[in-house]
């Protein structure tokens, strides 16, 4: 492994575990959390060795689209985009997904 692979790895896992801080405490189950970080770093690795340089493009865009989802999925559904509050909300909104229900809101209640 050349040392520039290795700091993109460590700029990938330095950005995944922001990601996780923010918005990890969330992922049901638990189990889910080692594997999607193996995942990450796996697919990060693999494209940087592969392209080179060009692999940062995934490790920067693939957090990038995720926020812009999430900001607006939440902002639809009348949830705090940056602290997930009402938490009960966006945890049924989660739900929902993980189910593989995607239309764009929850039930209003």
């Amino acid at each position: 492994m050349k040392s520039i692979e290795l700091i993109y790895l460590i700029i990938a896992a330095l950005i995944w575990i922001v990601g996780y801080l923010h918005n990890g405490r969330f992922v049901r189950p638990k189990w889910k959390i080692p594997g999607k970080f193996i995942f990450y770093i796996g697919v990060s690795f693999a494209l940087v060795h592969w392209l080179g340089h060009w692999g940062m493009i995934f490790i920067i865009v693939h957090p990038l689209i995720g926020l812009l989802f999430h900001t607006k999925i939440c902002k639809e559904n009348d949830i705090d985009w940056l602290t997930c509050e009402p938490k009960e909300k966006y945890l049924e909104l989660q739900e929902k997904w993980a189910k593989g229900d995607f239309s764009k809101s929850i039930k209003k209640k």
